[in-house]
Order: C-alpha cells, then structure tokens, then sequence
C-alpha cells in the first residue's frame, strides 16, 4: 500500500509519520514538503541514523501542489495547513485552496483523514454542555472559518469521495511548540490566566489523535456511505485553564502565584501586538483575530458520535499529555528544568 502524508514537519504529521514508520504497513510514503533538509534534521532527531528507504520526500508548497504523477495512492492524510496569519486569504490560500488543489489532483484514494479543528465550529453557546456535530458551526476566527469552507467545499465538489474531517480541540503531546509558552512561564514565578472565570476546555492527546487517525485508514467500511462527514475527537475528560496552569506548574516543581488578568488588558495588548508586525510573528496566538478564542468560557465537545462509529476511545488523561511534553521540550533543549 502507499500512502501520501502532508504536514510531516509539523506537529500532528510528525507524530503521524512515527506512527506510520512504526506499522510498516506501507510500500511507500510520500511526503510533501517544503524542505526536505527539516524533514532529514527531524527523523535524526527522532533516533533514524539513515533515511527509511520508505519515504519518498516531494518538495512542494500548498496551494502549488500536483500529485498526478504518483498513481494510485491508498491512503491520504491531510494534516498541513496554516495555524497563524495576518488575513482571511493567508488561510484561505492553504487551508482551503491547498485541500482544493491536493483533492483534485490525487487519484481517487480509498480512503482520506483530513485534520480539521473544533474552531470550525467554535465555541459552546447559551447554556450547552457541549457541542456536537448536529449544532449550527459558528467559527469565532479567520482560521475557523478558513477551515469551515475547506470543509464545505470539499465536500460540494467531491461528494462521492471517501474522506473524512476530523475536528480536534486542544492537542498536547510530544514535538508541540504551541505549549512551550505556558511551560515556560510556569517555569517563573507568576502564572497569569486571562479573566476571572474558569475556562472550560476539551483537549486530545496527540497520540490519541494519531490513533483515531489510523483508525479511520484501517476501518473495514466505505467513509463515502457515511451519514455525516466530520467528525469530534477529543478526550471525555472536560479541564479548565486553571487545570492547565497548574498540573504544567506541577510538573516544573514550582510554587509560582496564579495572577488573574481582565479580560479587557488582554483585548488591549492584542490590539498593540497586532499594530506592530514583530510583535505579530513573536505573538501569533495574541493577535486581534486569534485573541477571540479567549474570549469564550466554553469549548467543549462530544466525540461520542466518532467514538461509536470508529470504535475508537482518547485513553491519555491530561497530565499524561502535559508529561510527554515537558519531556520533549527538556530532550530537545527547548526548557532547562531546574
């Protein structure tokens, strides 16, 4: 079998590519990329003394890609795209156009994963406990809606293809670089959490995530027969920001001193930050567009509908996650424990 990856180098796909080296299920694994020398670096760093014969690198940049050349791939797995840009079109571009493009040039797979995000619908609204696949998509940010579109129009012009959307919350795990932050200022003495109320989030484990993924590409049934198309993946275990702050400070061994921070100090500093470019490209996930996300007391999620159909169940509780983080980030020099 052969099996087309996107997004290797990035969190998600890394852990993908692991995993997929690991089962050596597959004859071939391609792998595009926009530097293969990244993607050489990242598998030294993972313990891979040569290069798997396996992998079969195409360095490419999405929306520009073209897989027409490759025959009949089995399996696909979508989980490139752009987490952090200054417009609407700098997601469009990869997040919708790129999927567009990779679907139109692929021979017909039996089955594709594409990873979507929980943002695609946004967050609980009124007094729900949770969200789930049948409530109305309310995307909050240029990202959410970039991936709802990509949804969408995948699915208005490939009706008959067998793929599926998987929407995760929060992922934590190993080779995460969103999380270092929160595990540096745990690292000092004062932690700030944004508002006075707690947060209420769902999060996944990477490697759960990863399991879910190959789940799907080893399902025994057609993904073009199923009722619904996307899919929430989570863990059941519903945390607060609260719950972030302090099993992080936990595993540092600190003692630092939870600071409360209005709401509005934060919606003033992702106006600044968002003015100044520098401080953008340091800051992404501050900007005036992303900064909506905090806004929200409430982004929980029910995986159950995938749970039942793929027989599939999130078994890493959050410490566990936080755990495999903090490791990666000491083995990779990116946090000095003391």
């Amino acid at each position: 079998m052969k099996v087309l990856l996107t997004g290797s180098t990035g969190f998600v796909g890394r852990n993908v590519l692991l995993e997929l080296l690991k089962q050596q299920k597959y004859e071939a694994i391609y792998l595009p990329v926009r530097s293969e020398a990244k993607l050489r670096h990242q598998l030294m760093e993972e313990g891979f003394l040569e290069f798997p014969e396996v992998l079969k690198p195409l360095v490419m940049e999405a929306p520009n890609w073209d897989f027409s050349h490759l025959g009949v791939i089995d399996h696909v797995v979508h989980s490139a795209g752009v987490l952090f840009g200054n417009s609407l079109e700098d997601y469009i571009r990869t997040n919708t156009e790129g999927t567009l493009r990779l679907m139109q040039t692929i021979s017909t797979p039996n089955k594709i994963v594409i990873l979507s995000s929980q943002a695609a619908s946004g967050p609980c609204e009124g007094g729900q406990d949770y969200k789930t696949e049948n409530d109305q998509n309310r995307p909050l940010t240029w990202y959410g809606s970039s991936k709802l579109q990509m949804e969408q129009t995948v699915q208005s012009k490939f009706p008959q293809m067998n793929v599926v959307f998987l929407r995760p919350p929060m992922i934590l795990g190993a080779r995460d670089a969103a999380t270092l932050p929160l595990f540096k200022m745990a690292n000092g003495i004062v932690q700030i959490k944004p508002g006075f109320k707690r947060k209420q989030y769902s999060f996944v484990a990477v490697q759960d995530l990863v399991g879910a993924i190959i789940h799907v590409l080893q399902s025994e049934f057609s993904l073009s027969a199923l009722p619904q198309k996307y899919f929430f993946v989570a863990s059941d275990k519903v945390i607060t920001d609260i719950d972030l702050i302090k099993t992080t400070t936990e595993l540092m061994n600190k003692k630092g001193r939870l600071i409360f921070i209005p709401e509005f100090v934060i919606w003033i500093a992702s106006q600044i930050i968002s003015a100044i470019p520098s401080l953008t490209k340091a800051l992404p996930s501050l900007s005036r567009d992303r900064a909506k996300e905090i806004w929200p007391n409430k982004w929980v999620v029910s995986s159950s509908s995938f749970e039942k159909q793929f027989s599939w169940k999130a078994k890493v509780d959050l410490k566990s996650a936080l755990t495999d983080t903090l490791n990666w980030y000491v083995k990779s020099g990116q946090l000095v424990v003391k």
